[in-house]
């Protein structure tokens, strides 16, 4: 409880300990996650590893999307044979995506001059 003309006991050691935190900054620590200093040539080819392969996981999803729709037209059940079969559509422009971005990015963007930021 504050008295007229007192200053409150809080405010004043919230005040003091920020005064000694300013004038006593705490050192920064070596962070937890680190990336390895990998070579350009290294970090391209890593790049493009993870990308195609990763395209050519969503082709691969859409080659199984397709012969689900398949099975699913075979027993009659229209829904599901529509449903795979747009997901198989989807899976392969994403898949086909992946690959030309990865393309470009790697071989355009990364090869080409640097930004002019």
């Amino acid at each position: 409880m504050s008295h007229p003309g007192h200053d409150d006991t809080g405010d004043t050691v919230r005040d003091r300990f920020r005064a000694w935190s300013d004038a006593n900054p705490k050192p920064r620590g070596v962070s937890a996650i680190r990336m390895p200093e990998l070579p350009e040539k290294a970090a391209r080819t890593l790049g493009l590893a993870i990308g195609m392969g990763l395209g050519a996981l969503l082709l691969l999803l859409a080659v199984v999307a397709a012969v689900a729709s398949g099975s699913w037209s075979e027993i009659g059940r229209g829904g599901a044979a529509v449903a795979y079969g747009l997901t198989a559509f989807f899976l392969t422009v994403a898949g086909l995506g992946a690959l030309g971005a990865t393309y470009n990015h790697v071989f355009r963007v990364l090869a080409g001059p640097p930004a002019h930021h």
